[in-house]
């Protein structure tokens, strides 16, 4: 049955008052079918409201309802979207699901590109998937920022890149935007040999064409695994085309600060650690557009590291270290930190991980298998705390992406596992907590699920 699933309702709200309650299935407002989030604030809005649902028995009510305009009904989502998410149907020569092994989480498989997830969330969409009255209510919505995966603004690249001829219509479809002023931030995905070079130079002149429309331009690697037979020829980002790639967008930096005041163009974390080279200031990143992109997510927790620092006052040293668990991109990240909580008496030490199950270039933390992490911690750790970020886990926070359980983890490596948020506040305050039963009944819990 289509309508929105009410997951709550707000205590002494209208809705509480109307009788609507948890399992009740929204239909329509108005007439109007409620479709998304979006749909649903937008028509909640008014003053008198005709409200459609059905109630988890299968009763079906119509409610009227007499409100100040902009007063809440108070029922409560737990998804934006109600019809179903929109899939990706292009085939990408670079598309990271494609290279993913059978058995991961479920999340992992989706194929998003629904405009309404770029708006509430910042997920990029490739445009080819938009119909009629998509464009009509991102339009009439206003619905802005957008962020879109451009790739190449050659339609002959892009077209090749998505496999698919929609792919052509960039140029017009960036226009449409910037005459409704959405505001646009572009992802490239920089596949060498393929839209690198004068291919990246015109896609960023084109770009630089739609400003202030467009705002951000993130230039992030290709990503391979090693489960790519079957998949089209791709040449990985090399440490030579990582240095040559930052000299040239550090002259874009100039030449856009000097005539828009801001960089514009962006690079990934990830080309820094390739070229060997430090991770720029956080005066390169102006407000951070794209940091949900991976851009700049090293500057930011360095940045915020050393302001929590400033005010901490040096700590005697425990003398038994803390342990923290990082994928080999994030290495550079967490030596840099170590050196700067070492400075207050704050002892912490990295155990990288090479990523076997995924092979290929495979480096961030989030996509570590516990499998991975077992090999690397060994019996080396036993009765030592090792911390791991929550983002190598699946949803239900406890199983890791191979579905070893954190408890499993635990017992077979003999090491006291403690999970924390990849943040530096969380980072120290379990730097500093001393050890606790509660760690151990944490993954008891787990291992019950």
């Amino acid at each position: 049955m289509k309508g929105a699933v009410v997951s709550g309702i707000e205590p002494g709200s209208i809705a509480h008052e109307l009788g609507i309650a948890p399992g009740d299935r929204l239909l329509s407002i108005n007439g109007h079918p409620v479709k998304d989030i979006l749909d649903y604030s937008f028509l909640a809005d008014d003053d008198l409201l005709r409200v459609e649902l059905v109630k988890a028995d299968g009763e079906r009510w119509e409610l009227e309802v007499e409100k100040d305009c902009g007063e809440s009904l108070g029922i409560i989502f737990d998804q934006v979207v109600f019809d179903r998410i929109r899939s990706c149907v292009n085939r990408c020569l670079f598309c990271f699901v494609d290279q993913l092994p059978p058995g991961m989480r479920k999340s992992l498989y989706l194929k998003d590109d629904d405009y309404r997830l770029s708006f509430l969330y910042g997920n990029f969409i490739s445009l080819t998937n938009l119909n009629r009255r998509d464009w009509g209510k991102i339009l009439d919505m206003r619905l802005s920022p957008l962020y879109v995966s451009v790739h190449a603004t050659d339609p002959e690249v892009r077209s090749r890149m998505f496999g698919s001829d929609k792919a052509r219509n960039l140029m017009r479809d960036l226009k449409r935007l910037m005459e409704h002023e959405i505001e646009v931030h572009a992802q490239v995905v920089l596949c060498p040999g393929i839209n690198d070079g004068e291919c990246l130079n015109r896609t960023v002149e084109d770009l630089r064409s739609f400003w202030p429309s467009v705002r951000s331009v993130g230039i992030v690697p290709v990503g391979m695994t090693s489960f790519r037979a079957g998949l089209p020829h791709l040449n990985p980002v090399t440490e030579a085309i990582a240095v040559d790639l930052i000299k040239k967008v550090d002259a874009w930096q100039d030449r856009f600060r000097r005539e828009l005041g801001v960089g514009m163009v962006y690079l990934a974390d990830e080309f820094y650690v390739k070229a060997g080279r430090d991770f720029p200031s956080p005066e390169y990143y102006d407000d951070y557009p794209q940091i949900e992109n991976g851009i700049g997510l090293a500057t930011d927790f360095l940045d915020d590291l050393d302001q929590i620092l400033t005010g901490l006052d040096p700590v005697k040293p425990s003398g038994l270290p803390v342990h923290v668990i990082c994928g080999l991109s994030a290495v550079p990240v967490f030596e840099r930190a170590t050196r700067m909580m070492k400075a207050v008496g704050i002892d912490l030490d990295i155990i990288p991980v090479v990523n076997r199950y995924f092979g290929g270039g495979v480096t961030v933390t989030g996509l570590l298998t516990g499998r991975d992490i077992a090999q690397a911690l060994g019996r080396k750790f036993v009765g030592a705390r090792i911390l791991m970020p929550d983002t190598m886990l699946r949803d239900d926070g406890c199983t890791l992406l191979d579905d070893m359980t954190v408890f499993e983890l635990q017992s077979e490596t003999g090491a006291m596992i403690e999970v924390v948020k990849p943040n530096p506040s969380s980072l120290l305050e379990a730097a500093l907590r001393r050890p606790s039963l509660g760690v151990r009944e944490e993954s008891a819990a787990c291992q019950n699920r």
